[in-house]
């Protein structure tokens, strides 16, 4: 079954440019947020779960909170590492922008030059 498409064929080097620039502020900025809260969540379970797990006098308690706490750990460092690759897709999404914007300009040069 074939998607259907987010953005309209690009068909010249102002759209291809603004396609680049739009990941940003349409995509990655929205995701980087809600990673954000997601992982000040999962800190916010280890950080409760710890405090629980201290208080406790119940050994099931805390097998059950530390193995929570554990999982939260391993979320966050996952989190870490999504958020880094999207930041990596980013920065090549704004040097595709700058690299089309220098051909652009290029361009025109060489036809505004004859």
């Amino acid at each position: 079954m074939a998607r259907t498409r987010v953005i309209k064929d690009i068909e010249n080097l102002d759209q291809a440019i603004k396609a680049e620039q739009d990941v940003e502020s349409g995509y990655h900025s929205v995701i980087d947020e809600n990673l954000s809260y997601w992982m000040a969540v999962e800190e916010d379970v280890i950080d409760s779960y710890t405090r629980l797990i201290a208080a406790s006098d119940s050994p099931e308690v805390r097998r059950t909170l530390e193995r929570i706490v554990d999982d939260s750990e391993k979320h966050r460092r996952i989190l870490e590492q999504v958020s880094t690759l999207l930041r990596e897709i980013v920065t090549d999404e704004e040097k595709h922008a700058k690299m089309l914007t220098n051909l652009k300009s290029n361009l025109e040069k060489s036809v505004g030059g004859k």
